[in-house]
């Protein structure tokens, strides 16, 4: 999946004095270093934009589209770190912003500009209790780094909305505790037994109510001794009304074990030294990834209907659960997943049905519009799950995610060389999205808020029933509005 950069930085970095006189202030002319270097660890480090090292020693962000801009990154070691600079941002009316791993793109970052920004790069926790089974992580970290202990141990992480959804239901359900730093600066622990109302709000809307620093969920005996079988295609594009008429074939007997990703491209490019057929010349691409949680056996029926449309190529194996993220797709999801420093948005619609027409209809039209612009190059995605498992959750146990009904999501993942075709992108995307809902089956707009836009507002993101007792939490908690710029409760 995604990767962070950790880099041990010398504690001297943070006093003052031996910093070069360059790097003392911004360009704003705020003596950053001033303000928080007194009281840091000597673990933390300050860095400024016009460090030659900056961008290899802080996280970048993986999209420039509407991207917030920082005046000084901070590098905290500890809680108390994170806590220092919360309270001296708050005492010097500074502007301060949380990076993970530096996903998400929304229009909300872009109003974040010369801020401080919180690099939790150093938090990178990854303690498995297997007696226990708990997993304690940091934002630091991706899922690349606890998967191969998990499987080694015979465990598996509940997934967010992905491959193991259907067979094992959401991360969220299974989160017993975070460690937060709050708009005040007081740090605390959410819990069904400490704060629960902060507890229910940060399971689906956590980005709004602090800096989560540590988070413990529980884990669970994988199944399968923790083998899978990945199955990976490629088919002409004429397959497309095809691979939809099966895919909706199935919305009724969806294997909860079964993960599944349609990827439509469009190969500009002309190689005459491909040795994929289907390279050779410019036209539209069909990949399908599938992921299927049990034995070969179990898994040939769903394969052969694959098989049976007549792909260019494919190939499946039986992997370790925790190889999938590098190896799916034939070996791209690990290579060129989540590249850094693009320009890139998406526009999603989750669906609880499928209508082939409408998808065979948003695929010609998503290949028309790619091949008229050769900056163009991005794809459209379909990603689909069982919902039995998450539907299981008794309602008093859910966090805020609104979308557990939502079996399928169909996803315009755009790629483009930068603004001057933004307005065009926005144009094309709208009313395909328009389409995409209508024949949804929920008759309105929803989605998963890691895969929204920016447009849709609180009551898609959040779900309108839980918006007034959001509203009150984000009141007691945040009532300056200081976090969620990307997706905001409102104060009101």
């Amino acid at each position: 999946m995604h990767s962070t950069i950790v880099a041990i930085l010398a504690a001297l970095a943070l006093q003052s004095s031996a910093l070069p006189s360059l790097y003392e202030r911004s360009n704003d002319g705020v003596n950053y270093t001033s303000i928080f270097a007194s009281g840091l660890s000597p673990g933390a480090s300050i860095h400024y934009p016009s460090q030659a090292d900056f961008n290899t020693s802080t996280v970048q962000r993986y999209s420039l589209w509407e991207d917030p801009t920082f005046a000084v990154t901070i590098k905290p070691a500890s809680e108390r770190d994170v806590q220092l600079i919360v309270r001296r941002a708050n005492q010097n009316n500074l502007r301060f912003f949380a990076t993970g791993g530096g996903h998400g793109s929304e229009p909300g970052f872009a109003t974040v500009k010369n801020a401080v920004n919180i690099d939790l790069s150093n938090f990178r926790q990854n303690e498995l209790d297997a007696t226990a089974n708990t997993l304690t992580i940091g934002p630091g970290i991706a899922f690349k780094d606890f998967e191969e202990n998990l499987y080694n141990a015979g465990k598996l992480m509940r997934a967010t909305v992905g491959p193991y959804q259907g067979l094992v239901g959401l991360a969220i359900d299974y989160l017993l505790s975070v460690r937060l730093i709050t708009a005040a600066g007081n740090i605390v622990t959410a819990s069904e037994t400490e704060h629960p109302g902060l507890f229910w709000a940060v399971r689906g809307a956590g980005a709004n109510f602090g800096i989560i620093t540590s988070a413990v969920f529980k884990v669970t005996d994988a199944p399968n001794k923790g083998k899978l079988v990945s199955a990976d295609f490629n088919f002409p594009p004429s397959a497309n009304v095809s691979l939809f008429n099966l895919i909706q074939s199935m919305d009724k007997t969806y294997p909860k074990e079964m993960g599944f990703n349609f990827y439509g491209g469009y190969n500009h490019t002309t190689n005459q030294d491909s040795a994929d057929t289907y390279l050779l010349e410019p036209q539209p691409t069909i990949t399908i990834a599938m992921s299927y949680f049990g034995t070969q056996a179990a898994a040939q029926p769903v394969i052969d209907k694959f098989v049976a449309i007549g792909p260019i190529r494919w190939e499946n194996k039986t992997i370790p659960w925790s190889d999938l993220s590098k190896l799916q797709n034939f070996g791209a999801s690990g290579t060129t997943g989540c590249t850094k420093g693009v320009w890139t948005n998406h526009y999603t619609v989750g669906a609880n049905r499928t209508d082939a027409a409408t998808y065979a209809k948003v695929f010609n039209e998503f290949a028309a519009f790619a091949k008229s612009s050769p900056w163009y190059n991005g794809f459209m995605s379909i990603q689909r799950s069982d919902t039995t498992v998450t539907l299981a959750v008794p309602k008093n146990k859910r966090g805020v995610y609104p979308g557990r009904e939502i079996s399928t999501f169909i996803l315009l993942d755009h790629y483009y060389d930068g603004p001057a075709h933004d307005e065009e992108v926005y144009k094309f995307s709208l009313p395909v999205r328009d389409q995409l809902v209508a024949t949804s089956g929920f008759g309105k707009l929803n989605t998963y808020i890691n895969y929204a836009y920016g447009d849709e507002g609180p009551e898609v993101w959040y779900g309108k029933q839980n918006l007034p007792r959001l509203v009150n939490l984000k009141k007691r908690w945040d009532p300056q509005g200081k976090f969620g710029p990307g997706n905001p409760i409102p104060l009101s």
